[in-house]
């Protein structure tokens, strides 16, 4: 696969500006990795909670619900968590535009179009963005799932790099 999508190298391990263990400040978006997928939600310096989306009742609890819980909620025991980093430009990170593949081009396009929302906030926003969101249902795995949250706190932009992924590699395979 030869593109990007938007936000992906931000929120991939190993990514610039990406470490492990790191002291989160207020406002940064975490990421837990749980297997098959990573968990997202935004730090509370003050209190060293995280808001995210998780279950009404917990974590076992698949209805999900925005909550701000305690790291080691969040964590569910995960010992190890990245900070996600956020350019301030982010049309960089577009997939280059010399694909053949005219479904590919599409998406690509349609990915860009959406950055027109694109704000980095500062931290004190972006939990002030997530406690706004406390209580909030209408969890949706492909359309507003924990990471739609966490990026939209802090960006502005509903995206979840999970889901552009596999639509990346649909949308290249089919075209």
């Amino acid at each position: 696969m030869t593109g990007k999508n938007i936000l992906l190298s931000m929120l991939t391990a190993g990514a610039p500006g990406h470490h492990t263990r790191p002291q989160p400040q207020n406002g940064d978006v975490l990421r837990v990795n749980r297997g098959l997928y990573s968990h997202y939600g935004v730090y509370v310096a003050d209190s060293g909670h995280v808001i995210h989306y998780t279950g009404a009742t917990g974590p076992a609890d698949f209805n999900g619900v925005v909550r701000e819980t305690t790291l080691a909620e969040f964590l569910n025991g995960s010992k190890d968590f990245d900070v996600c980093r956020f350019p301030e430009n982010p049309q960089r990170l577009l997939a280059p535009k010399n694909s053949k593949h005219k479904l590919f081009q599409l998406w690509q396009a349609i990915k860009a179009t959406r950055l027109k929302d694109y704000h980095l906030y500062s931290g004190d926003e972006a939990v002030e963005r997530a406690r706004s969101r406390i209580g909030q249902g209408g969890y949706n795995l492909a359309f507003n799932n924990c990471e739609h949250f966490a990026v939209w706190c802090r960006t502005g932009v509903k995206e979840s790099s999970q889901v552009n992924n596999i639509l990346d590699v649909i949308t290249y395979l089919m075209g």
